[in-house]
């Protein structure tokens, strides 16, 4: 379980780290960054109708993030919630980081 406390932590995968912010409305904020701390990619969108637990954020897994997406989900270091919001046209699922 991520524990929001801390307004930032870092979580260690191989190549990339897990970066973790809130967003002004409560929801986490999940970005990628490359092993030397360059920022790669924001996974997660902040929509303030949709109630996330703590742990949950909305995963934008669509555009530039399609590839990392699938790795993600691959590697099971995140794991979808069953439940979905949608964002403009797309079908975002909500996801947990796996720890």
């Amino acid at each position: 379980m991520i524990v929001m406390d801390v307004m930032e932590e870092n979580i260690e995968i191989p190549s990339f780290n897990f970066k973790f912010k809130t967003y002004s409305n409560g929801q986490l904020a999940v970005f990628l960054q490359d092993y030397n701390g360059f920022p790669l990619a924001e996974i997660s969108i902040r929509e303030d109708t949709v109630d996330l637990n703590i742990d949950e954020f909305i995963f934008k897994d669509y555009s530039e993030n399609t590839t990392l997406a699938n790795m993600l989900y691959d590697s099971e270091l995140i794991k979808s919630s069953n439940r979905f919001v949608l964002i403009g046209k797309h079908l975002c699922p909500i996801c947990q980081i796996v720890t």
